[in-house]
């Protein structure tokens, strides 16, 4: 089942969307306060995680930068941003933030549980503004390639454009087509004319591009060749085997974990004891946080220590992840 994390400090607005978008199939979690919204949301990974854009209290988009920043999260998540902003500004600090999606109230039930279904199926969608954000990835793999842009394309023309594809059997099939053999035309000069010609093509294609920057350039529709697909998915996959290789190396676990005590000193830590502590501290925020849900516990000042001490493990857990990192 697919997942919602709702972030809402008004609990009126928080359970209408909450039951509302349950209606629709989704597994919903209701949080009260950005704090808890960040903590849960990197313990349980939810598929999308809704914050509303007006708070009394904190800063919304801190809160979805510090979630973002997250590799596991930014992998495995996506924020969507319920505004009634949708300035340019607004829209670029969102997208900086790492939201996925901006959407402007008053809310279209129907339209936000479309989109709702895209981002938790990992669909593209447009970001709120087009920005380029360097060394921090949202676990999508894009390429955008126009018309205007033959660089990108160059090098997989010249792998698949290679001496070995153009031989002897290429070019009768080529003969072929055009119904002519081998006593027509020779074999070796067509062989050599169809290698100059695309040598020419790919390894000129720069300097043509730049001769003619001041004409009009015409955008002409090719199929796909074969090879060509071959091409792409043998580099996306060197990719994937990179991208595989790179998240298994940030799951190993470390033989010694050492904690700063001062600025000169180092204590050494077992890494078992260390362990234990972070899975004492997840069950323990766990329990609290449940505690912490509104009709739990009617004692006021109770619930307080409670939330107090739920957002106190939250912050330890936090700790320790920063300091194994």
């Amino acid at each position: 089942m697919q997942t919602v994390l709702i972030a809402d400090e008004q609990d009126g607005r928080r359970s209408l969307l909450a039951s509302s978008i349950e209606r629709h199939g989704f597994e919903v979690t209701r949080i009260s306060t950005l704090r808890q919204c960040e903590g849960t949301a990197l313990a349980t990974m939810p598929d999308v995680v809704l914050v509303d854009g007006t708070w009394a209290t904190g800063d919304p988009l801190s809160s979805c930068s510090r979630l973002t920043s997250d590799p596991e999260f930014a992998l495995k998540s996506r924020i969507v941003l319920l505004s009634k902003q949708a300035d340019e500004d607004h829209l670029m600090s969102a997208a900086q933030a790492g939201i996925s999606e901006v959407i402007q109230k008053p809310v279209d039930m129907k339209m936000l549980v479309g989109q709702l279904t895209k981002h938790a199926n990992k669909v593209f969608v447009p970001p709120p503004a087009e920005i380029k954000k360097a060394g921090k990835s949202t676990g999508v793999f894009e390429i955008n390639v126009t018309a205007d842009e033959p660089g990108w394309a160059l090098p997989i023309l010249k792998e698949v454009l290679n001496d070995a594809t153009i031989d002897e059997e290429f070019v009768m099939n080529v003969l072929g087509d055009l119904e002519l053999g081998g006593e027509d035309v020779e074999p070796e000069r067509v062989m050599a004319i169809l290698r100059t010609a695309f040598d020419r093509l790919i390894v000129g294609a720069d300097q043509e591009l730049s001769e003619s920057e001041n004409e009009e350039k015409e955008i002409k529709k090719a199929e796909v060749s074969s090879k060509m697909i071959e091409a792409m998915e043998k580099r996306a996959k060197e990719l994937e085997d990179e991208i595989a290789l790179s998240l298994e190396r940030l799951m190993i676990m470390p033989d010694k974990v050492a904690m700063i005590s001062d600025e000169k000193e180092m204590t050494r830590i077992d890494p078992n004891a260390l362990e234990m502590t972070r899975l004492s501290l997840e069950v323990i925020s766990d329990l609290l946080f449940e505690l912490s849900l509104p009709g739990r516990v009617d004692d006021t000042t109770l619930l307080t220590q409670v939330q107090d001490a739920a957002q106190m493990a939250s912050d330890a857990l936090e700790a320790i992840k920063n300091d194994r990192e």
